[in-house]
């Protein structure tokens, strides 16, 4: 099959692009012709293997180390993507952290941390973009469907979910006069490497839950009777990053096969 290079000559940026939706969306856009900064803040050889896949589609990728949560560091991260590449054209705020807990157990510093990373390092990274980014190019954010549908001891990462959703409204508008397209991915029901991590959660004080249980649980909460994958999303991304996707902005995109929304 022939894949389209309709991104040929583009450069794009994804934030937390060392693993799952993040690492899927940087290959994508390296399959249609961009070339990808990759950004990691523990793991560099996570973040290489990344560079590698993408590479191996005939295009340029770097890595760079930078916590998004850390304006200085979101600083530092796009001044040596534009040393690199000399441009930019499409940024993928992807970093993020979960966070489930009770009301009792939330501390003051706990909410300090979520947002640190899903509010304030978002806004940091689309600031920075719009610094650099050429005219009519593409910034996408990521909320959850956890910002639309309550789910137990998730009030506060909601609550960052939807401070993204709000922000890309106003954002859009600030934006608009470059013709720069400001969207956000809100994703659900999706199978990444967070399955382990997060798998004890999903019952309260219930037992901790198998990969292949969670990926029961969230097959039913599709109408297409399936999980989703990264590659959904990163579907979804390219879509948003398309020369087609010119009228689309300020939206946020249910990327959650439907969970919650028939």
């Amino acid at each position: 099959m022939t894949v389209s290079k309709n991104l040929a000559g583009k450069v794009a940026i994804v934030t937390g692009g060392s693993r799952g939706i993040g690492a899927a969306i940087a290959i994508k856009f390296a399959e249609h012709g961009a070339n990808v900064a990759i950004n990691y803040v523990s793991s560099p050889s996570a973040a290489e293997e990344v560079a590698q896949q993408v590479r191996s589609h005939g295009v340029k990728a770097i890595t760079i180390k930078a916590d998004v949560s850390q304006e200085n560091e979101v600083s530092a991260m796009f001044e040596t993507l534009m040393q690199e590449f000399g441009r930019l054209d499409i940024a993928v705020s992807n970093s993020g952290i979960e966070y489930f807990a009770t009301h009792e157990e939330t501390t003051g510093a706990d909410i300090d941390r979520i947002f640190g990373v899903n509010v304030k390092g978002q806004y940091f990274v689309a600031q920075q973009a719009y610094k650099y980014m050429a005219d009519h190019g593409r910034v996408m954010l990521t909320s959850s469907i956890s910002a639309v549908k309550g789910v137990p001891r998730h009030a506060v990462y909601a609550a960052s979910k939807s401070a993204v959703q709000g922000m890309t409204k106003c954002l859009a508008v600030d934006f608009g006069s470059r013709n720069i397209t400001v969207n956000c991915i809100a994703a659900g029901g999706v199978k990444t490497d967070m399955y382990d991590e997060n798998s004890a959660e999903y019952i309260p004080g219930g037992d901790k839950m198998s990969p292949e249980q969670i990926e029961a649980m969230l097959s039913k909460w599709s109408p297409l009777g399936r999980v989703g994958l990264p590659e959904d999303i990163s579907g979804i991304a390219l879509l948003i990053a398309s020369p087609e996707s010119q009228w689309l902005t300020g939206q946020t995109f249910q990327a959650c096969g439907g969970a919650y929304m028939v």
